[in-house]
């Protein structure tokens, strides 16, 4: 049985209606189809069947008015420019403005898979004019979801608004959440990356653990040999006297190391370039080793 397809029953019905001149001889027969309408095939094609001829095909369809797909590509109507993008209605109704492998999307809510590595590190997720950038607080959290993944920028270090194509700090709130503040007490947005304060530092477990009890450059520094033999690095290491040139804490003599932790335990009880060592710069182990025989101590009396 012979099928007639939509546009051989036009061919049917114009030689019905007009004889001698057939539909499949008129370059128009596609363009009462709804495919002309919907998605620019308006012209009809080699085998018969209504195909894609021409850039005004797709500028007069949906397709193109709709989703921004104005451009003619093997065959099809596709997106090409951001300003076919912005001019669409779905740009209006639901921001997606830019173009991206031939359809129109919104990059602020997009993850591109190029770059998958600056944006887990930097928050950098999208393409946008040949290089990966930061566009949305999605972006700098590394997920669509609320809660930042804990390697992005916005977890880890409060950077959570993007600014020029990256991420910086600009809300306390987003400092405070973040791990930078739990562990390095910079817990306010100052100037796009979050800072300490002194009053921070000095109650922060850099305080108590490192002796970085007061500030410098917006960061928990020790500023005094008296905050360093406060310190659990004191106890634990010998790092108890203030080095000046790094603002930081070391062990600064062997009296420092003498009252430490790994003297008592370690044998490293003297001072070498800021830290504690054992004699001639090892640490000393006098235990025996696994496999060693220790014979028993002699028996006293008469055999």
């Amino acid at each position: 049985m012979l099928r007639v397809g939509r546009v051989g029953r036009y061919c049917v019905l114009f030689f019905v209606l007009f004889g001698a001149m057939s539909a499949c001889e008129n370059k128009d027969a596609c363009k009462a189809v709804p495919e002309c309408k919907q998605q620019g095939k308006c012209t009809v094609g080699p085998s018969g069947a209504c195909v894609v001829g021409s850039e005004q095909d797709c500028r007069d369809s949906e397709a193109c008015k709709l989703f921004g797909k104005c451009t003619v590509v093997e065959g099809a109507c596709v997106a090409q420019t951001d300003e076919d993008c912005k001019k669409s209605a779905n740009c209006q109704n639901l921001g997606t403005c830019s173009v991206y492998q031939g359809t129109c999307v919104d990059l602020t809510k997009s993850f591109h898979v190029e770059c998958t590595q600056s944006c887990l590190k930097e928050g950098k997720c999208v393409l946008q004019n040949g290089k990966c950038v930061a566009l949305s607080r999605q972006h700098c959290g590394g997920t669509s979801d609320a809660k930042p993944e804990s390697e992005s920028p916005c977890a880890k270090i409060g950077a959570c608004t993007p600014q020029d194509g990256g991420c910086v700090a600009s809300r306390d709130e987003d400092c405070a959440t973040s791990r930078v503040c739990k562990m390095q007490a910079q817990c306010t947005a100052k100037d796009g990356a979050c800072v300490a304060t002194e009053e921070g530092c000095s109650k922060s477990i850099a305080c108590s653990a490192d002796g970085r009890c007061g500030i410098k450059d917006g960061q928990c520094a020790a500023v005094s040999s008296a905050a360093c033999r406060k310190s659990s690095r004191c106890q634990l290491e010998g790092a108890c006297s203030l080095s000046a040139k790094d603002n930081k804490c070391i062990a600064a003599s062997s009296a420092d190391c003498g009252a430490s932790a790994v003297c008592k335990n370690a044998k490293r009880c003297q001072a070498q370039d800021g830290a504690c060592v054992a004699g001639g710069g090892q640490a000393v182990d006098n235990s025996p080793p696994p496999d060693a025989y220790t014979p028993p101590p002699p028996r006293k009396g008469i055999f």
